[in-house]
């Protein structure tokens, strides 16, 4: 008998462990390589500098200082130009599932209706993917929801035009971009103020819409269609939820000037777009100054506020019922981009 250590040759066996270690190496590059790839492939931006994010600032509208990143790189919360519309009927089936319907009745929805065509945008999915493109009764629209500012926007857009998140802030509010082909040099639009920032003068075209319970909507609408979920993000809609930081005094970005401290700047508001101007409303002071049938009669200014408290919404007609167009933000970003405004000052 040997003491002769045994040597393992490539002939006597060698080879099958060889061939287990490329076979290894190739699943955890195989494993591996998506990850680095979009890593290697991420758009611009490196969360430090406006100037890497690569877009037009030329003719810069908002001073400098207050541009800030508010993402580690463009687009970084998923944009959506192909959505899934759900009908009326789909709805129903997906909302009789106990364990993941699709809207509850408290749930907020953005309810838009354009040639007689109605649809809901659930809220919670806005939180994730902030911009939906979309067309609703042939028009194509972007509703660009951004909660750092509790502003939310519905635009119409060009037939080829989607809008995206820039990745970063202007005032306080989003800066959007329109997608093309080739990266970099793009205008940057500020949704609070609706229009262009950088490079030439743009107005975009504010569509009417409603921000309101899926009850609500849902009780005025019933053949209502539906932004339907991406089923990969599917767990992310009920964990985006900003309400914690709605009920907190943090800013999360440079916002000037900023309002009187008479009223709480976190305060959300609803301003209706008259002619002659803005009329700057706070929900909460309507929810004091409502009646017991939830409206507030504003007869100098020809306005009928509908006013809900659990969730808390305010929607707005003419007394004869006629919709105008309004907007939702909190009251430091709006005033902050409408130095001019002042809250209407309702009755206790």
């Amino acid at each position: 008998m040997t003491n002769e250590p045994i040597r393992l040759t490539f002939r006597g066996g060698g080879w099958v462990l060889l061939m287990t270690g490329i076979v290894l190496i190739a699943i955890i590059a195989w494993a591996v390589a998506p990850a680095i790839f979009r890593l290697s492939n991420l758009p611009p931006g490196d969360n430090q500098t406006i100037e890497s994010y690569a877009f037009d600032l030329s003719n810069l509208q908002i001073d400098r200082e207050l541009v800030v990143p508010s993402m580690r790189h463009r687009n970084m919360s998923p944009v959506i130009t192909d959505p899934l519309i759900l009908s009326s009927e789909e709805i129903t089936v997906r909302n009789s599932s106990k364990r993941d319907p699709l809207v509850v009745s408290k749930d907020l929805v953005v309810g838009v209706e354009i040639n007689d065509e109605s649809r809901a945008y659930p809220l919670h999915f806005l939180h994730v993917h902030e911009i939906v493109n979309d067309t609703l009764g042939g028009v194509p629209i972007s509703i660009v929801w951004h909660w750092p500012s509790g502003h939310l926007a519905v635009f119409e857009r060009k037939q080829d035009a989607y809008f995206a998140n820039s990745g970063l802030t202007g005032n306080g509010g989003m800066l959007f971009y329109q997608l093309q082909e080739t990266v970099g040099n793009e205008q940057l639009y500020a949704s609070i103020i609706s229009k262009s920032v950088t490079g030439p003068d743009k107005q975009l075209r504010s569509i009417p819409h409603d921000v309101v319970s899926w009850r609500q909507w849902f009780q005025i609408h019933p053949n209502t269609t539906s932004l339907g979920p991406n089923k990969q993000l599917k767990k992310r809609y009920r964990k985006a939820s900003p309400e914690l930081y709605f009920r907190t005094e943090k800013i999360y970005f440079p916002t000037a000037p900023m309002p009187s401290t008479e009223n709480n700047p976190k305060t959300p508001v609803i301003v209706v777009h008259v002619e002659g101007g803005d009329l700057v409303y706070s929900i909460p002071a309507l929810v004091h100054a409502k009646g017991t049938d939830d409206q507030y009669v504003d007869e100098g200014n020809n306005l009928t506020f509908l006013v809900k408290e659990n969730p808390l919404t305010a929607s707005v007609k003419t007394i004869l019922g006629e919709q105008v167009k309004a907007t939702r933000a909190l009251w430091f970003t709006w005033f902050a981009n409408h130095p001019e405004s002042k809250l209407v000052s309702l009755p206790q």
